[in-house]
C-alpha cells in the first residue's frame, strides 16, 4: 500500500481507501482500511459494521459486486484489498463532462441487477445503497456495488445487522422511508427487500437529476416526486413507485427490472455489454463474424471512460493473437485464407483506434507487440492499417523501437508496387522521421528517395521532395549541399507544376546553407532555367523571386570586395619574364626606355595576343627566334616517324583534368547514389555523356586520309616531291610508328572541346 498513489477519504464511510499495487503481478489495487483503534470508529461503534462487511464479502460473488482480490483482518485493522475502483461520487464529478445519460442508464442497470441477485438469489437486505460510500466504478467503466455493513441474511443471520447496527452507520437517518422514520428499522420486517426498493429510487434519482456530489446527498420523499419529471419518461413512473410512502404499494427490485428491461436494452452500452458477455461461450467461427462484421454498429457510440480501452479492447486483442498464431494447415483454402488476413485487420483497426486512451505502460504491454509484429506482416491491408495510425502512436515508441523494429519493414514499402502502399509509406515516416538515427537516414533511406524521384505517381515525387528537405539536417556535412541542390534542380525540371514550386520553396528555405561558390556555380544556372518555365507562369514568377533573392545574397558580398583593377597583362608579363632571355631585345612594342613607367591602368606598354601577332610577323633574329620556332612545329609539314621511350610521353595532368577530379571527388557519396539508379544531376549527366562520346570517337582511329597527323618529337623534316602522293591509313607503307599522336580532326570537327566559349 503507497498512500502516496491517493486516497479517498471521506466522512460519510467508515473506510479510508488507498490506491495501490499488487506485489504478486504489478496489477493496481485499491486498499479499504479499517482503524479499530481509531478515536473516531472508537466512539461511533464501527467495528461491529467493517467486520460485518468484511465477512459478507467472503460469502457473495457476483459481476455487478466489487471484485476482492485479498482479505486481511488483525485485532485493530481490517483490510480489503480490490480491483482498481474509484467512490461514484467523485467518478460523476471528475468526468461530468464525459459522462452521458446512457452512461449513467447503464450504471444503475448493473447496480439494480446488483441488488436483485442480493435480494432473490442471495435472499439478503444489502441495506445501505447510497451515492456516498457504497457504489464504486472500476477501469472498464462497471458500477460495482459495495457498502456491505449491514447486509442480512434475512433467513439465516443470526446477527441480523440491519436491525442492531443501523443507528451506527454513517448518515443513518437520511434517505429513510416513512414507516423507518416513525418506527425504527424494525418497521421494515414485513416487507424488507422493499427497503431495499426505496432506496434504490433515491439512488436513480440522485444520478439523474442530483448535480452536486461534493455536498452530502439528501433527497427527500417529496423531492424525489416533484423532480421524477427531470428522469427519462419511460423510467419515471417506476422510480415513482419505488420510493411509494406506502409499504405495500412498493415494488421490488426484482419487479422494477422485469418492468423496466426492454428500455434499458435498447440502450446501446447495456446491449453492447450483453453481446460481449455471451460472446465469451461462442466458438471461434462466430466470434470472428461478430469482431469482422458486427463490432462497428456499437464502437461509434458514447461510451464511459475506460470502457472501451479496457473492456473491449482486452478482448479484441486475445482474438488478434489468436489468429496471428494460428497456422495454415493442409487443409486451409486461399478463401479461408483470404478471410482470416481480412479479419485481422480489421481487429488491428480496433486495436490501435482504441489504444489511444491507455496508459503508456498499458500501451506497452498489450499494444507495442502487435505493432512490431504487424509490421513483418506482408499482407497489405494490414500495412496500411498501421500506416494510418502511426501519427497517433508514433511518440509511445522510443528512438530504439523505430530504429530497430520498424523502420527497415517500415522503407520496405516504398519499393511496394502499389502504389497507395507507397504513397502511403512516405507521408506516414514523417511521424517518425526524427526518431530515426543519422545512418539510417544517409545509408538507407536517401537510396530509395533517390528512386522515389522518378515514381510515375506525381504526388509521390513531390512528397518525396518535402521529405528530403525536412531531413536536410540528418545528410552527412560533407555531402548535404550536393544531394540538395541535385534533389531540388532534378524537380525544377519535372513536369509536375506543384513538384517544381515544391523545388522553389525548398531552395528558398535551405538558402543559408549553400556558400556562395554553389549559389554562382550551380543554384543560379538551375533557378535560370526555370525562369523559362513553358507550363506555369506561376513558376516563373516565384522562380524570378527566389532567383533574386539568391542574386541579391551574392551582389551583397560582391559589394564588400576592394574596388581595384589589377593589371590586365600582369599574368602574362610574368610569363615572358620567366620564358624569355633577358638579354635578347626585341623591337617594337618590347623597346622602352630604362625611366618608362607601367601605367597601373592596363594603358601603355601590353603584352597580349598583339605582341604574338607581331612576334609571328617580324623577322627576329637571334636565340629567340630559334627558340620560338622550336616551340611550335609546323603543322603543315609531314612528320618524320620517330620512337621514343614511353615515359617520355606521359602528360602532366592538365587544369581542366584536375577540375574535373575534384569535382568528382566533392560528388564522390551523390554518385554512389547515382550509380544505384538514384538521382543525377541533369547538367552533369549531359556533360559526361558528350564526354563519353567524344573519348570514344577519338579512340578510334578514322579511314579517312589525314584523319590524324603524326609529329615528330624533335627534329622537323621537310616534305620531298615524292612525300605528296603518301596516304596515310590502310594502304600505306609500315613504318615506325611515332608515340606521340594528336587527335586532331581536319575535316568536319570544329569542336576545342572548351563548348565554343573560347
Amino acid at each position: 500500500m503507497d498512500p502516496s498513489l491517493g486516497t479517498y477519504p471521506d466522512n460519510r464511510s467508515i473506510w479510508t481507501v488507498y490506491n495501490g499495487v499488487n506485489p504478486k503481478n504489478d496489477s493496481p489495487v485499491t486498499i479499504f482500511e479499517f482503524n479499530a483503534r481509531d478515536p473516531v470508529s472508537v466512539q461511533n461503534n464501527y467495528d461491529g459494521l467493517a467486520r460485518n462487511c468484511f465477512k459478507k464479502l467472503k460469502l457473495i460473488k457476483f459481476p455487478g459486486i466489487i471484485s476482492i482480490v485479498d482479505f486481511i483482518e488483525s485485532d485493530t485493522h481490517v483490510y480489503l484489498v480490490t480491483e482498481r475502483v474509484t467512490p461514484l461520487a467523485h467518478y460523476l464529478v471528475e468526468n461530468k463532462d464525459k459522462i452521458s445519460t446512457d452512461a449513467k442508464l447503464y450504471g444503475i442497470y448493473g447496480i439494480a441487477h446488483a441488488l436483485l441477485f442480493i435480494n432473490m438469489k442471495a435472499q439478503c437486505l444489502q441495506g445501505h445503497l447510497d451515492v456516498a460510500s457504497s457504489v464504486f466504478v472500476n477501469s472498464q467503466g462497471d458500477w460495482k456495488l459495495f457498502g456491505f455493513e449491514l447486509l442480512t441474511n434475512l433467513t439465516s443471520d443470526p446477527d441480523q445487522p440491519i436491525y442492531r447496527l443501523s443507528q451506527y452507520i454513517p448518515g443513518s437517518r437520511e434517505n429513510l422511508p416513512d414507516e423507518v422514520a416513525n418506527g425504527g428499522f424494525d418497521a421494515i420486517r414485513q416487507f424488507a427487500i422493499k427497503y431495499d426498493s426505496y432506496r434504490l429510487g433515491h439512488f436513480i434519482y440522485s444520478v439523474l437529476v442530483k448535480l452536486n456530489f461534493e455536498a452530502p446527498i439528501v433527497v427527500e420523499h417529496s423531492e424525489v416526486l416533484a423532480g421524477s419529471h427531470k428522469i427519462p419518461k419511460p423510467l419515471a413512473l417506476h422510480v415513482k413507485r419505488l420510493v411509494s410512502s406506502k409499504a405495500n404499494l412498493r415494488i421490488t427490485v426484482e419487479k422494477f427490472t422485469q418492468e423496466t428491461e426492454d428500455y434499458f436494452s435498447e440502450n446501446t452500452l447495456v446491449a453492447f455489454s450483453k453481446v460481449l458477455e455471451e460472446i465469451k461461450f461462442q466458438n471461434e467461427t462466430d466470434k470472428l463474424s461478430f469482431f469482422k462484421n458486427d463490432l462497428a454498429h456499437y464502437v461509434d457510440g458514447e461510451f464511459p471512460p475506460g470502457y472501451l480501452d479496457n473492456k473491449l479492447l482486452p478482448e479484441i486483442i486475445t482474438q488478434f493473437n489468436n489468429l496471428a498464431n494460428t497456422k495454415p494447415t493442409v487443409n486451409s483454402t486461399p478463401e479461408q485464407h483470404q478471410q482470416r488476413q481480412e479479419t485481422m485487420s480489421v481487429l488491428l483497426n480496433y486495436i490501435l483506434k482504441l489504444s489511444t486512451g491507455l496508459s503508456d505502460d498499458q500501451f506497452a504491454k498489450s499494444t507495442k507487440p502487435i505493432i512490431f509484429h504487424s509490421f513483418t506482416l506482408l499482407d497489405r491491408s494490414i500495412r496500411l492499417i498501421l500506416l494510418k495510425h502511426l501519427p497517433s502512436y508514433s511518440q509511445r515508441l522510443s528512438d530504439y523501437e523505430v530504429q530497430s523494429k520498424v523502420f527497415y519493414n517500415l522503407i520496405s514499402g516504398f519499393q511496394d508496387t502499389n502504389f497507395m502502399i507507397r504513397e502511403t509509406t512516405l507521408t506516414s515516416i514523417t511521424a517518425v522521421i526524427d526518431k530515426v538515427s543519422v545512418k539510417q537516414v544517409n545509408q538507407d533511406l536517401l537510396k530509395v528517395l533517390a528512386k522515389l524521384q522518378m515514381d510515375p505517381k506525381p504526388s509521390i515525387r513531390t512528397n518525396t521532395l518535402i521529405l528530403i528537405i525536412k531531413i536536410s539536417s540528418k545528410i552527412y556535412t560533407n555531402s548535404r549541399n550536393s544531394v540538395i541542390i541535385t534533389a531540388l534542380s532534378k524537380s525544377l525540371r519535372d513536369t509536375f507544376t506543384p513538384c517544381k514550386v515544391t523545388a522553389l520553396n525548398g531552395f528558398e528555405k535551405l538558402i543559408d546553407q549553400f556558400s556562395l561558390d554553389e549559389i554562382c556555380g550551380k543554384i543560379l544556372g538551375h533557378l535560370a532555367v526555370a525562369l523559362m518555365d513553358p507550363r506555369s507562369k506561376k513558376v516563373r514568377v516565384e522562380a524570378k523571386r527566389i532567383f533574386e533573392l539568391y542574386l541579391g545574397s551574392v551582389e551583397k558580398h560582391a559589394a564588400t570586395l576592394p574596388a581595384v583593377e589589377e593589371d590586365e597583362d600582369a599574368e602574362e608579363k610574368e610569363f615572358f619574364k620567366k620564358n624569355v632571355p633577358q638579354e635578347n631585345k626585341i623591337p617594337g612594342d618590347f623597346d622602352e626606355p630604362k625611366d618608362a613607367k607601367v601605367p597601373q591602368n592596363g594603358g601603355g606598354f601590353s603584352l597580349g595576343w598583339n605582341v604574338v601577332n607581331k612576334l609571328v610577323s617580324s623577322n627576329v633574329d637571334g636565340d629567340l627566334n630559334k627558340s620560338f620556332n622550336r616551340s611550335t612545329p609546323d603543322l603543315t609539314r609531314v612528320s618524320t616517324p620517330t620512337t621514343e621511350p614511353q615515359s617520355n610521353q606521359q602528360k602532366k595532368p592538365s587544369h581542366n583534368d584536375v577540375t574535373s577530379q575534384a569535382f568528382a571527388q566533392e560528388n564522390s557519396e551523390w554518385n554512389e547514389l547515382v550509380d544505384e539508379g538514384g538521382w543525377s544531376d541533369p547538367e552533369e549527366s549531359q556533360v559526361s555523356t558528350e564526354q563519353h562520346s567524344s573519348a570514344t570517337t577519338r579512340a578510334v582511329p578514322r579511314q579517312a586520309p589525314n584523319s590524324t597527323i603524326k609529329l615528330a618529337a624533335r627534329t622537323p623534316v621537310r616534305p620531298s616531291k615524292s612525300s605528296k602522293g603518301l596516304k596515310l591509313g590502310a594502304k600505306a607503307q609500315k613504318k615506325p610508328a611515332s608515340i606521340l599522336k594528336l587527335n586532331i580532326p581536319v575535316e568536319g570537327d570544329d569542336d576545342d572541346s572548351w563548348g565554343g566559349e573560347w
